[in-house]
C-alpha cells in the first residue's frame, strides 16, 4: 500500500490551529508567570517584614536584661535590614520602625516595588493588592477584607448604617474629594430570588451617604429609554466610577438592574440592565409607606425591595422620610432616583425624586439634581 503524507492544506490547517493555540494559550502563560512574580515578591516582602519585627523585638528584649544597646531604638535604616535578615535578592529601598513594629517598608523584587500600606497590605507598583485579614470594621478594614468577609458569610463585624470613607479622585476638576460610604443592606430574603428581580437591593449593598455631585437625567426633557438609555447612566458608568479608587473598582460586582418605564413607551416592560453603579428607586427608599405619593406610578415596583437601612420597622413614615433626605455642601438637595415618571406631564418627560423634604415626587428630566449611586461588592 502507497504510504500517503499530508497535504500543502492539511498542513497549513495545522498550521493555523497551532498558531491560535499559542494566540490564546500564551497571555495565559504570561499572566500565570507574572502572578507568581508578584506573590514570589509579596512573600520575600512579608519574609523581610517579619523577620525585622522578630530581630528588633529580640534586640529590645536583650537591652533589657542586660542593658545592651537596642539597634532598633531610634530606627531602622535599609541599610541595617540586610544585618538583622535574610532579603536574598531583594533590595530594601525604604523602611520605618516605631511603637514595636515596621510602619513602612518599600522592597524591589523581581522588577516589581512592592509597599506595605497602612492596613498591612501590599501594594505593588503603586497598585494596593490587598491581603484579606479577619474583619474588624467596616471603617478600617481593606475592601479586600470586607469582599472576602461577604463571600464567606462573615460579615457579623459589620451592621447596616455602618460607614466609611471613600476618595473619588478626578471626576470635579481634576481633585480629589473624600466622601462617606454606608452599608445599606446585607440580607438577601426569597424573593431576591426571582427570574425578573432587581438585585439592587439584595446583598451587600452599599450607598454614598450624601450626594457627590449634581447631573441631570438628560439633557432634555425626556424618559424616553428609561434609565439605562439617559445621560445619567452615562454619566454614572464613566464618570464616577472611573473615579472610584482601584481596590474598590476591584470588588464592585456586576449587578442586574430593573428599572421603570413610561407611559409613551411602545414596548409596556421594564428596563433591565448590568451595572457596576446605579441610583435606587422608589421603592427602594420608600418601601410600601406613605412618605411617598410615587410608589404607584412606579412600574418597577413589584420588581424590588427596600433596602434594609431605610425600614423604619413600622415607626412611623416620618422617620423613613427623614432617612431619605441627603445633603450636598452641607445643604439638603433634591435627589434623582432612576424611576421615570409613568404618566405624569405628558407621560415621557419626567423622573422621580427625592425632595429636600424627604417625601418622593416628579419633575422634568433636564432638571440638575444631587447624584448618590449605590453599589454591590462580593
Amino acid at each position: 500500500m502507497e504510504k500517503r503524507g499530508f497535504t500543502l492544506i492539511e498542513l497549513l490547517a495545522v498550521i493555523i490551529i497551532l498558531a491560535i493555540i499559542a494566540l490564546i494559550a500564551t497571555p495565559i502563560i504570561l499572566n500565570v508567570i507574572e502572578d507568581a512574580r508578584k506573590s514570589a515578591g509579596k512573600s520575600e516582602a512579608s519574609m523581610i517584614l517579619s523577620g525585622i519585627n522578630n530581630y528588633c523585638a529580640t534586640s529590645a528584649m536583650k537591652s533589657q536584661l542586660d542593658e545592651t544597646e537596642d539597634i532598633c531604638a531610634d530606627g531602622v535604616t535599609p541599610d541595617e535590614v540586610s544585618e538583622m535578615v535574610s532579603i536574598g535578592n531583594a533590595e530594601v529601598l525604604e523602611v520605618e520602625y516605631s511603637n514595636g513594629k515596621v510602619t513602612k517598608l518599600k522592597v524591589k523584587s523581581n522588577n516589581y516595588e512592592i509597599e506595605l500600606q497602612p492596613d498591612g497590605s501590599f501594594s505593588i507598583n503603586g497598585k494596593v493588592t490587598d491581603l484579606p485579614k479577619e474583619p474588624e470594621s467596616f471603617a478600617n478594614d481593606s475592601w479586600a477584607t470586607i469582599v472576602n468577609a461577604v463571600k464567606n458569610d462573615n460579615t457579623s463585624k459589620y451592621q447596616v448604617g455602618d460607614t466609611k470613607e471613600v476618595i473619588l479622585t478626578g471626576y470635579q476638576n481634576g481633585d480629589e474629594a473624600t466622601f462617606t460610604v454606608r452599608i445599606a443592606n446585607n440580607s438577601t430574603p426569597e424573593e431576591c430570588d426571582g427570574t425578573d428581580f432587581s438585585q439592587t437591593a439584595c446583598g451587600f449593598v452599599i450607598e454614598f451617604v450624601d450626594v457627590i455631585t449634581t447631573h441631570n437625567m438628560n439633557s432634555t426633557s425626556t424618559n424616553r429609554g428609561g434609565y439605562p438609555a439617559s445621560a445619567m447612566y452615562r454619566f454614572l458608568r464613566d464618570d464616577i466610577y472611573n473615579a472610584l479608587p482601584e481596590d474598590l473598582k476591584n470588588v464592585i460586582v456586576d449587578t442586574k438592574v430593573v428599572s421603570s418605564y413610561s407611559a409613551k413607551e411602545s414596548v409596556k416592560a421594564n428596563f433591565i440592565s448590568t451595572d457596576k453603579l446605579y441610583l435606587l428607586a422608589t421603592k427602594e427608599i420608600w418601601g410600601n409607606s406613605d412618605a411617598s405619593s410615587t410608589i404607584n406610578e412606579d412600574t418597577s415596583k413589584d420588581s424590588t425591595r427596600q433596602l434594609d437601612y431605610y425600614e423604619d420597622n413600622g415607626v412611623s413614615a416620618t422617620v423613613n422620610r427623614d432617612k431619605a433626605v441627603k445633603n450636598y455642601q452641607g445643604e439638603k438637595i433634591d435627589l434623582w432616583t432612576r424611576s421615570c415618571a409613568y404618566d405624569y406631564y405628558d407621560g415621557a418627560s419626567s423622573f422621580f425624586y427625592v425632595a429636600t423634604s424627604g417625601v418622593g415626587t416628579y419633575n422634568w428630566a433636564r432638571f440638575t439634581y444631587g447624584v448618590a449611586p449605590a453599589f454591590r461588592v462580593g
